[in-house]
């Protein structure tokens, strides 16, 4: 818990224009003990909190920072809900959440910036979206104008160009690809990332140098297999030969299976990779890498929030789970399953043999 004492004693005594001297002279102190209190360095005997604070006119729960603490506590507690709610696939409830969370602390920042996330994320029909313009476009402003902190205005950025993306194929929304491109010119390049950066910055210190290449090797490999998700949106576009070799690639960096960010992108690449094994008739292989898919998907459902890795080239690096990126609500592997049960390429047929129905019995 934060104690505000010496940054209220400052403040107060700014706003009555005294010196540290003045103050010691009309408290009878020395302006030794004003300076050790401002710095935190020491506090006052209670029995002169009263005296202090009928000076300046204030209350002694005032002075002390006990409404600043009490919103500090709240202002916690909204964002232990906000990743508790966001690991459980609960959007919506985020959403209708943090909107009173703002309402309350409207000058919290970080809250604004996971407040717009859930904002954008609640749901993805073009009614919604349009609905929710003017108000994305307030708080995405009040960042941008008024916040400091690069890192919560550069994340602002990127989900305002997920959303202008996704306008700018409404027909009649007004916005064009172009919006979003001119908040993308504004944004770091990749190299210039902090978690790139990271691994260059401790030639002398092999712990962190370790565990910041051990970041970017979790990070990268994640990156790469949502680049490859982008290039091949249709799972009949996909090369399967990439696939593969990307299952190949992680299994070779985590060969214990400790895929934390990868986790969720090796369970997509197996399912794309079964489809391009059924297309091109090789049934057996099909159903090998569905099962192998939907294993994986249990297993991330069963697994531990947060998780220590082992795997020698990320060993040790932990991967929170509450807070990676999801985009399924509820059970990881029931919404696997679906997507299987409701591929076109699938026929019913395939759909209905036994190997097939033995593996969506996987639970």
């Amino acid at each position: 818990m934060t104690i505000y004492f010496g940054e209220n004693l400052k403040k107060l005594r700014k706003s009555k224009d005294l010196t540290q001297d003045a103050l010691a002279d009309f408290l009878g102190m020395s302006f030794q003990a004003i300076s050790k209190w401002e710095r935190g360095e020491t506090y006052p005997d209670i029995t002169m909190l009263p005296v202090i604070a009928s000076f300046f006119g204030v209350t002694v729960d005032s002075l002390l920072g006990t409404d600043m603490i009490e919103k500090e506590k709240k202002i916690n507690e909204y964002a232990k809900e906000y990743s508790r709610l966001w690991s459980e696939g609960k959007i919506k409830d985020v959403r209708d959440m943090l909107k009173s969370a703002v309402t309350e602390f409207p000058g919290n920042y970080d809250l604004l910036s996971k407040y717009l996330n859930a904002l954008i994320h609640a749901q993805y029909d073009d009614e919604y979206l349009l609905s929710i313009k003017t108000e994305v476009n307030r708080v995405y402003d009040i960042v941008q104008n008024y916040c400091t902190v690069d890192s919560i205005r550069i994340w602002t950025k990127k989900l305002m160009c997920r959303y202008l993306r996704d306008l700018s194929l409404i027909e009649g929304s007004g916005v064009d690809i172009a919006d979003a491109e001119k908040i993308l010119e504004q944004m770091p390049i990749m190299q210039n990332t902090r978690d790139y950066e990271a691994m260059y910055m401790y030639p002398h210190d092999d712990e962190k140098r370790a565990r910041a290449c051990a970041n970017g090797i979790s990070e990268m490999l994640r990156l790469f297999g949502e680049i490859m998700n982008r290039k091949y949106k249709n799972f009949l576009d996909a090369d399967g030969d990439i696939s593969e070799a990307y299952i190949n690639l992680v299994e070779k960096v985590m060969p214990d299976g400790d895929y934390g960010k990868s986790h969720y992108l090796m369970v997509i690449n197996h399912h794309r990779l079964g489809v391009k094994k059924y297309v091109a008739g090789d049934e057996k292989s099909a159903l090998e890498h569905f099962e192998k898919g939907l294993l994986l998907a249990k297993s991330y459902d069963e697994s531990p929030d947060i998780l220590v890795h082992t795997s020698t080239a990320v060993k040790g690096l932990r991967f929170d789970k509450t807070k990676a990126y999801r985009f399924w609500e509820g059970s990881f592997l029931e919404d696997m399953k679906d997507g299987l049960l409701n591929r076109p390429e699938l026929s019913e047929e395939f759909k209905n043999s036994e190997e097939f129905r033995r593996i969506m019995e996987i639970n």
